[in-house]
This record gives structure tokens, C-alpha cells and sequence, in this order.
């Protein structure tokens, strides 16, 4: 894997980390919001919706900033090496 790419990746697996977030929270309100749809009450509606938003949304930004942390090294396996700093000099 080129050196660029390996880098895009991790670039881009930080600006995806909002996302998984937003993702995560909404599935845990939704989630939350069915546990007690038969409740009349909106308290009791929102309020296991929040803790369950909160909880996913948590959750998920733990585990994916840990996988975040461990990307450059998964990655450096699979990166092209480094050229060297110094260039061969040819004699003409």
C-alpha cells in the first residue's frame, strides 16, 4: 500500500468518527424510543431514548477511537518503505 494512501486512510477514518457517532446516537434514541412505546407519557418516551442515544453514541466512540489509535500500526504492515533520504549520485 502506498505510503499516501495508508495516510488517506487514516485521515479519513478521523473525519468518520462524527459520523459513527451521530449514527450510534440515533440508533440508541430509536432503540430507547421502542423499549416504552406503549408509554403515554412523553417524559417516559424521551427519557430512555436520551440515556440509550447517550449510551450507543459513548460506546461507539470508544471502541472507534481505540481502532483509530491502532490504525497507523495495522497500516505500517501493509505500507511501501520509505525511500531513502539519499539519492544515489551517477557519474556521467
Amino acid at each position: 500500500m502506498p505510503r499516501w494512501l495508508a495516510h488517506a486512510c487514516v485521515v479519513v477514518g478521523w473525519l468518520l468518527t462524527p459520523l459513527w457517532a451521530w449514527g450510534a446516537s440515533f440508533f440508541g434514541m430509536w432503540l430507547g424510543a421502542h423499549v416504552v412505546l406503549q408509554s403515554k407519557s412523553p417524559v417516559a418516551l424521551i427519557a430512555p431514548g436520551l440515556a440509550g442515544a447517550a449510551l450507543c453514541g459513548f460506546v461507539t466512540l470508544l471502541i472507534w477511537v481505540r481502532f483509530m489509535r491502532r490504525v497507523p500500526h495495522l497500516l505500517a504492515h501493509h505500507m511501501a518503505p520509505r525511500p531513502s533520504l539519499e539519492q544515489p549520485h551517477v557519474d556521467h
